[in-house]
Parts: structure tokens; sequence; C-alpha cells
């Protein structure tokens, strides 16, 4: 035996190699596309393409596509009801802006009407008018209930000959 030194030393060394260097373009080897699929197919655990692919089918029979379909058109619906309530939502919060508006505009209208009548009682009646008028009203009552006490029955059935007679006068 003859001593040998450097890379000859180990025996088989000339197949060790560095994961980091190319393969040699004669030891590449160029592979099927179905060499590649039964490998991909081992490395699943299929013993071959034919397996995986029939293994393939009977899942697929057994999913659930409908099912997936109904539940996507669901989330799509769901998600355009909720579209529609946010939109109602927004409606909602302006129309209470806008009622808001208007019930304080109505309020300042309610205020301006009172103080226009005050100020027209005032210019009409001089100081203390709301006094003044309550006594005119009251006055009124009081007249009112003294001429229901008067017998204008009795008057009027004596006076109305009288009126009607002086009434054809005048026409003649």
């Amino acid at each position: 035996m003859a001593s040998t030194t450097g890379r000859d030393a180990i025996e088989g060394m000339d197949e060790i190699r560095d994961a980091s260097e190319p393969t040699p373009a004669p030891e590449r080897e160029e592979k099927t596309e179905q060499e590649k699929a039964d490998q991909h197919a081992k490395a699943e655990g299929f013993a071959s393409e034919a397996a995986y692919e029939d293994y393939l089918d009977a899942v697929a029979e057994d999913a659930p596509v409908e099912e997936i379909v109904v539940d996507i058109e669901r989330a799509a619906a769901r998600e355009e009801l909720e579209r529609q309530i946010e939109d109602v939502r927004y409606e909602i919060d302006n129309l209470r802006a806008r009622l808001h508006i208007i019930r304080h505009q109505a309020g300042n209208v309610v205020e301006e009407n009172i103080r226009w009548a005050d100020a027209s009682a005032h210019a009409q009646l001089g100081d203390y008018p709301w006094l003044k008028l309550s006594g005119a009203m009251a006055a009124a009552f009081f007249v009112g209930k003294a001429l229901q006490q008067l017998p204008f029955g009795s008057l009027a059935t004596t006076v109305t000959p009288l009126v009607l007679a002086a009434a054809r006068e005048r026409r003649r």
C-alpha cells in the first residue's frame, strides 16, 4: 500500500462534496415530469401520482362545495346588510340633527312671537298692559252677567212692532 497524502488519504473522499458546491454538469440528471410528480406524491405519503389523484378525487367528492358557496353568499349578503344598516344609522343621525335644529328654531319663533305680542300690548295700552286687559275682560264678564238678568224677552216683544212700522215708513 502506498501512502497517499491530501484528499486521497481518506478512501471515498472524492464522493464527499461541500453542499454549497454546484453539482458538475454530467452528474445532474434531468427528471421527467412524471418522476417529479411521483417524487412529490411519495413525499406526501402516497405510493404514486395515481394514488394521490385518487385521494384528491375522493376528498373532492366529500367536500361540501354547496355549503361553502352558500356560506360565501351569506357572508356577502351579511356585508350588504351591514352596509345598509350603517347607511340607515347615518340617515337617522342626520335626521336627529335636523330635528334638533328645527326644535331650536321653533323655540326661537315662539319667543319672538311672545316678545312681539308684549311689545304690541305695551304700544296699545301703555304700562301694565296685561293688567289693563284682564280688567277689561273682567268688566265685560260682569256686564254680560248683568245683561242676562234683564227681561229682554218682553221688551223685545213690545219694541218689535214699533221697529217694523218705522222701517216700513222709511221705505215709502
